[in-house]
């Protein structure tokens, strides 16, 4: 899917809404806890190529966020889910790009002349194996991959698709 084929933010918001509703007028006894919800603002998952690949829309109520719905660029909603724990609404990727810009600036070999990108959120591997990508280049030429996480921080080579399967 090209960016231009890719919905837009609004359209993201509403077919998560959409969504959700008929969750819940199905019976989805699970989803009601989101009925008093209001989505908040989508977040553009891309690939580690930075190509746009699907929109993450958070549903919150006050300032937490409770929910989410993955939305893909076609519309269609891969997953509506509840947050085992909540999180703060600016906040539904976990930390923010400063954030992983910091915990990835903790790996960078400065005594070899290597830079880091501004972090791009993105999903590696699958659908919902997302993560802050920090790529890391030497004069100009990508090396390296640093993913961040809430969690943890991991790397691989610059350019390199992750294997299926691996943890």
């Amino acid at each position: 899917m090209t960016g231009q084929d890719m919905i837009n933010e609004t359209q993201a918001r509403e077919s998560a809404v959409n969504e959700l509703h008929l969750s819940i007028a199905r019976g989805d006894r699970v989803l009601t806890k989101l009925r008093d919800a209001e989505p908040g603002t989508p977040v553009l998952v891309s690939t580690v190529f930075r190509q746009p690949s699907y929109w993450l829309v958070p549903f919150a109520l006050g300032n937490r966020v409770l929910g989410f719905a993955r939305v893909l660029g076609d519309a269609r909603v891969a997953q509506i889910g509840l947050l085992a724990e909540t999180a703060e609404v600016y906040c539904i990727t976990g930390i923010d790009a400063t954030d992983a810009r910091t915990r990835g600036s903790q790996r960078v070999r400065t005594e070899l002349d290597e830079t880091l990108e501004e972090p791009v959120f993105v999903h590696d591997g699958p659908i919902g194996r997302e993560a802050w990508l920090v790529e890391v280049s030497h004069h100009g030429i990508p090396v390296r991959w640093i993913f961040v996480t809430p969690s943890f921080v991991y790397e691989r080579i610059a350019g390199q698709i992750r294997e299926v399967g691996a943890e």
